[in-house]
């Protein structure tokens, strides 16, 4: 989803056609960090080209199913549904593919073969696409001609379902790599309807921030000081603003979306993280209770002494996959550390340009980061891009204590099978941020450098999906 924000950066151009012309040209760089900070323009999301691309990147098929198309069918839906699950990954891509095509009526999947006659013009413009922004580099970097790096992206695209942006993102370049492309877990089957298959049953509500804090609140998680402000405008709790640092987001978004950072000053004023205005307290009160959405407003969290190099202003938090094992505790697979980099200094999201680190998960220890991986220009990084301070092989604190949180965390939204959360390391503690219900793990996997569709987290994933009957009498 495209992230949205309140305010403008300076140096934004206030002629409508010039920040349209600046808006694409971010969007045709994959220039995720400029995407975001445009957005944080109200003018731009207003504008006729935002919504354009927000609609494409949002658009779902088959929202009465459990199982739904993110864009097209994949190329594998008509074979990979006959062929044998040997493995923890393949079982997984069969069982999407299956739960696509069988759940349908006759004439839903005339439409479904309909939308796969989109397939080759969706393959055909994303290859010209990223193979412009990053052919040439990879070309330099490993021999492999243009020529030969898109008749590997129509390879794995046919086989796995893998689009070319994947092709890059996981680096299928790479010989060992490309030998693994089909153990990939996807955002399409994964958010298009293997979540969705693993429970049939009810499942407490993560998504809205205030029951999620009140529910954490009410088991003992330690969760950010807030302060909610509802769409009316009537205070929820608080009618005023405390005199500290503040941190404010929607109560329903993701991704970043509508985030503010105000800094509180001796004068009784708070001056803005990204654009430095300085405003009134009741000045912001006011600005907070017109906006539309409805907004949680927290107080600014610090990360722990010894990671505050790692940042440009905004909270890093670590991301942490915790599943329901086959004893029914809770086992965490995989973590990032994320962190901000450039102009943006509201969030530490990958998908607003942001920087990962995987976590090796025993010790703390952090790997080299990466961004998305959609162009050539970050790479991997030893060192933070812009502070120069030591990433890889830094060791987090509080460790085995952030994991914990993350596992205590999941008993309390049982049965939820899995959750991605989000957890800032500050001096007093590991404090938990967030929870994801249907977390993407491509940037983990990216990370990682290698795929989760056979690791523990896909191994889990597939005892789920077994353990449901509903689910079974569709895809066995």
């Amino acid at each position: 989803m495209l992230s949205h924000g309140p305010r403008p950066p300076d140096g934004s151009p206030t002629d409508e056609s010039q920040r349209s012309i600046g808006f694409w040209k971010a969007v045709f760089r994959s220039d995720l960090g400029e995407i975001y900070l445009a957005s944080c323009n109200p003018a731009v999301r207003s504008s006729l080209a935002f919504r354009i691309v927000e609609a494409v990147v949002d658009r779902r098929h088959g929202s009465n199913y459990r199982s739904r198309v993110l864009h097209c069918p994949p190329p594998h839906l008509l074979w990979i549904t006959r062929q044998r699950a040997e493995t923890s990954a393949r079982f997984i891509h069969r069982a999407y593919c299956r739960a696509l095509w069988r759940e349908r009526g006759y004439g839903a999947r005339l439409a479904l073969l309909a939308w796969y006659l989109a397939w080759p013009p969706v393959f055909a413009f994303t290859s010209i696409w990223f193979t412009i922004l990053n052919g040439r580099a990879i070309a330099r970097r490993t021999g492999k001609s243009i020529a030969r790096q898109v008749m590997e992206q129509l390879n794995v695209a046919w086989r796995f379902g893998c689009l070319p942006p994947s092709y890059y993102m996981f680096e299928l370049f790479d010989e060992q790599k490309l030998a693994r492309a089909g153990e990939y877990l996807h955002r399409f089957e994964l958010k298009g309807g293997i979540y969705r298959l693993m429970k049939s049953q009810a499942v407490p509500n993560i998504a809205n921030k205030n029951e999620f804090i009140k529910k954490c609140r009410a088991n003992g998680l330690q969760v950010p000081d807030i302060h909610l402000i509802q769409r009316s405008g009537n205070p929820f709790e608080d009618s005023g603003l405390p005199p500290c640092d503040l941190f404010i987001k929607t109560l329903r978004g993701n991704g970043g979306t509508g985030a503010e950072a105000w800094l509180y000053t001796p004068d009784d004023h708070y001056q803005s993280l990204l654009d430095g205005e300085r405003v009134g307290r009741s000045d912001l009160l006011e600005r907070i209770k017109n906006r539309d959405e409805e907004v949680i407003i927290q107080t600014r969290l610090l990360n722990h002494e010894s990671l505050r190099d790692l940042s440009n202003g905004a909270l890093s938090t670590v991301r942490i996959l915790t599943l329901l094992d086959e004893t029914g505790t809770y086992e965490a697979t995989h973590a990032g550390l994320r962190m901000a980099v450039g102009a943006n200094r509201l969030v530490d999201n990958s998908h607003a340009g942001g920087i990962i680190a995987a976590v090796e998960m025993k010790s703390g220890r952090l790997g080299p980061a990466t961004d998305i991986g959609l162009r050539p220009e970050v790479g991997w990084r030893t060192h933070h891009p812009d502070t120069g301070a030591a990433i890889e092989g830094r060791v987090l604190p509080f460790w085995p204590e952030t994991v914990a949180l993350a596992c205590r965390a999941h008993a309390t939204f049982a049965p939820r099978v899995l959750i991605g959360w989000d957890i800032a390391i500050t001096s007093e503690g590991p404090v938990l941020i967030e929870g994801n219900g249907a977390p993407g793990i491509d940037l983990i996997q990216r990370a990682y450098r290698e795929p989760a569709g056979n690791s523990r987290l896909g191994e889990l994933i597939c005892v789920h999906l077994r353990n449901d009957p509903a689910t079974m009498a569709l895809i066995d």
